[in-house]
């Protein structure tokens, strides 16, 4: 039998729908593209839902120049109390950053779940995805940290860590 008399295979085309996409953004190109990439997925799935999750810093209240700030400025040490209000007033703002930020690239952030957490970008985005039964992340990578190579440090200890697909997006 020759190569033109074989009989033809067709692929199974595999289509999978992500009803749960987590995209960490932290505004960069690259997690623009991402978020970009997560709505095109989502417009093409009923019932997708798509979570923009940033990491915000966590403030250090008992780091070393905070404490030397609080006794030069002559207000003594705050209670625990306005400790908790500075941070939810932080998440607050940050939260708001993140509304603009997502309005601006798609003229509204309405459709995007919205979500600000503290801690560790890696820590937060894996634990976020287990707790949430999260299908498909799509992040994307800065590629800032030569000794992780390409991917950069967040999105490959995400990508180890986690046991959802992920796509790394440039």
């Amino acid at each position: 039998m020759m190569p033109w008399q074989m009989p033809r295979i067709r692929k199974k085309e595999v289509i999978m729908e992500y009803k749960s996409i987590l995209v960490p953004f932290d505004g960069s190109d690259s997690s623009r593209n991402a978020l970009a990439t997560a709505h095109g997925w989502a417009a093409s799935t009923p019932d997708a839902k798509v979570t923009v999750l940033y990491v915000a810093a966590v403030p250090d209240f008992d780091s070393t120049p905070f404490i030397l700030a609080e006794e030069m400025s002559g207000m003594g040490r705050a209670s625990e109390a306005r400790f908790d209000a500075m941070r939810a007033s932080y998440l607050a703002f940050q939260r708001a950053k993140l509304e603009s930020m997502v309005s601006k690239q798609f003229g509204s952030a309405d459709g995007f779940d919205l979500v600000v957490e503290q801690g560790k970008p890696s820590k937060v985005i894996a634990g976020y995805a287990r707790a949430h039964d999260v299908d498909v992340i799509v992040m994307g990578s800065r590629g800032l940290d030569a000794v992780r190579g390409t991917l950069g440090s967040v999105s490959y200890a995400v990508l180890r860590n986690v046991e959802c697909p992920v796509l790394i997006e440039r």
